[in-house]
């Protein structure tokens, strides 16, 4: 048999297929490949319009009225489910405005998945009009202008990814999150300068994932709050690259999940700043599990002694990312806020900082190293004064209930080497938990 017919009985078995197969077969090729199919029989000529799913690259075509004339095809189509539109480079006769209405009547399908990723960012923003969209299940919009609307409903939205889309008013991202009834994940990325965006407001009961990538100065929000967070469900919370000024949570889930790497505006005063600082992390009181990055973390070392953070008795899981001199006082202090931490995971990198190379750690132990941390996982370079190593005996020689300690060092990433026999000394240090497994490995990349 070649090209699905049968030599001997003459029978083309793969046009006999039934229609929802042969979609599934068209499903997995190119797009190319789809619309070459419609030469191979009558059945197939128009039977290309029928795939579930379309993915469009705007460089797969030579100019732009050929695109808009293969959009305007699936017009009329009934089975189209998920659409994507990648726009990555220029093409003949590109008019960005003119996609509004190809875009807006492909969502006039049932459509479940949308996505539109423009790249080009020399060019406007692709304009998109959101009306119809009962069926959207997921949206993806990256460098689009939103143009306004007034009624908007999406009963079945699940995901919802805004990244560098350009709202009509202040008030778009509360609209669109008020009238997703079911939706479980929102990520946005903007940038506070130049996406021309106020304050984000983030209202949900459905809500349990939510990435926010703000960069920027808020000083276009002198007053008010910058970051408003009200998701009684939330689950997970991501805050990523934002000069944070202001951010209020008044509620989220009990058990939830912090990743934080954020930076403070630097234009207050000391005072205020301190008070930012601390009510920032006053707000993830009941997180189990966070993660910390080097620029929050040095925000953290200035007002240490000033304005400590507030306690996390629930927390079980920390990860940190750190210079190997910020530790000897650094690590005691984080740790004094996690009164019952169980796993620890730290990440050091070479860097120097005069203000933290000398001096012992303090003389009190931290509540977890008495009574409950039980795994700490270092991931290091080897450094010039060998700070991992003194990391290393300081957990050893303090933590009472410690059941594993792994050391992974990076051979590749600095010049220096241990002295020899000096890791071998490690094993001989007098360990405060009879349980302790101590284990030193080598970074994989």
């Amino acid at each position: 048999m070649e090209g699905g017919v049968d030599r001997l009985s003459g029978e083309d078995r793969i046009s006999s297929l039934p229609e929802e197969l042969l979609c599934l077969i068209l499903d997995s090729l190119t797009l190319k490949d789809v619309v070459r199919t419609s030469v191979l029989s009558s059945r197939w000529r128009y039977f290309w319009l029928r795939v579930p799913r379309l993915e469009l690259n705007i460089s797969d075509f030579p100019n732009y009225d050929t695109c808009v004339s293969f959009l305007d095809k699936f017009h009329n189509g009934s089975n189209l489910s998920e659409f994507n539109l990648n726009v990555e480079r220029h093409v003949l006769g590109f008019k960005d405005s003119v996609f509004e209405p190809c875009l807006s009547r492909v969502l006039k399908h049932k459509i479940q998945r949308f996505e539109v990723v423009n790249r080009m960012y020399r060019i406007q923003k692709i304009p998109l009009t959101l009306s119809v969209c009962e069926a959207l299940v997921s949206i993806r919009l990256h460098m689009v202008r939103l143009n306004d609307f007034e009624s908007l409903s999406l009963p079945c939205l699940k995901i919802m990814h805004l990244e560098h889309v350009q709202f009509p008013t202040n008030d778009a991202v509360v609209m669109l999150v008020s009238c997703s009834p079911v939706l479980e994940e929102l990520v946005i990325i903007l940038n506070w300068t130049t996406d021309d965006v106020g304050d984000i407001r983030v209202y949900s009961k459905s809500l349990k994932i939510l990435s926010l990538t703000l960069f920027g100065l808020t000083s276009n929000v002198p007053y008010g709050e910058a970051v408003v967070i009200d998701a009684p469900r939330l689950k997970y919370l991501s805050l990523n690259g934002c000069h944070c000024r202001n951010c209020k949570i008044t509620n989220m889930g009990a058990s939830i999940k912090v990743d934080i790497d954020v930076t403070f505006d630097s234009t207050d005063n000391l005072w205020r700043h301190r008070d930012i600082v601390h009510n920032f992390f006053n707000n993830f009181s009941c997180a189990v599990e966070m993660t910390i990055a080097w620029g929050t973390l040095w925000c953290i070392q200035i007002n240490r002694d000033f304005n400590p953070l507030p306690k996390f008795h629930d927390m079980s899981r920390l990860r940190v990312s750190m210079p190997s001199e910020a530790t000897p006082k650094l690590v005691p202090s984080i740790l004094e806020s996690c009164p019952n931490l169980k796993y620890l995971t730290m990440e050091l990198f070479p860097y120097s900082i005069e203000a933290e190379k000398s001096g012992p750690p303090p003389a009190v132990l931290p509540r977890c190293l008495v009574s409950s941390l039980e795994s700490v996982d270092i991931e290091s370079p080897i450094t010039r004064k060998a700070t991992e190593l003194k990391l290393v005996r300081y957990f050893l020689e303090n933590s009472a209930t410690l059941k594993k300690l792994a050391l992974r060092l990076d051979h590749e990433c600095t010049r220096y080497k241990h002295k020899p026999g000096v890791l071998k000394q490690l094993f001989e240090i007098p360990r405060r938990s009879n349980l302790c497994q101590f284990v030193i490995l080598k970074t994989t990349h």
